[in-house]
C-alpha cells in the first residue's frame, strides 16, 4: 500500500521512487463516499476534510482536501489535495499520504516541501 510507504520527513527523492513503486495509484485507492467515515489519525469525518485547507511548513497554503481515498480493505490511508496556482508544482490534484499530515485543529499541515509535493502520485478520477 503507498500510504505505507510514505514517511513523514522522509527526502523528496525516496518518496518519489516509492510512489512510483506503484503502476497506477488511482487503481490502488477508491475515494470514500460517505462523509461520516472517521479518517481517524486525523480525528476527523470524511465530510469535516471535505475542503479543509492544506498548509506547508512554511504556513501558506498549499491546497485544499478534495477526497479522501480508502485502501482495498475500506480503510482511510490517503487525501487528495487540489494544489494551489502559486504552489509551483502546477494545478493538479495529488495523493497524499495521512501519514503526511497534521490537524493542528484549524486547518491540516504538511512538513513536505513543495519539490516534494511535486513528486507524489497525481490522482485522476
Amino acid at each position: 500500500m503507498v500510504g505505507a510507504t510514505l514517511v513523514l520527513g522522509t527526502a523528496g527523492t525516496t518518496l518519489a521512487q516509492q510512489s512510483a513503486a506503484v503502476p497506477n495509484p488511482a487503481n490502488a485507492y477508491r475515494d470514500v463516499k460517505d462523509d461520516n467515515v472517521m479518517v481517524p489519525s486525523l480525528k476527523r469525518t470524511v465530510g469535516q476534510l471535505d475542503d479543509m485547507d492544506v498548509l506547508g511548513p512554511d504556513g501558506r497554503k498549499v491546497g485544499e482536501v478534495e477526497e479522501v481515498l480508502m485502501d482495498a480493505s475500506g480503510q482511510p490511508v490517503a487525501l487528495v489535495v487540489d494544489v494551489e496556482h502559486g504552489v509551483g508544482i502546477g494545478d493538479k490534484e495529488i495523493i497524499v499520504g495521512l501519514d503526511q499530515v497534521r490537524d493542528d485543529g484549524r486547518t491540516l499541515t504538511t512538513t513536505l516541501s513543495n519539490a516534494q509535493l511535486g513528486a507524489l502520485p497525481v490522482w485522476d478520477d
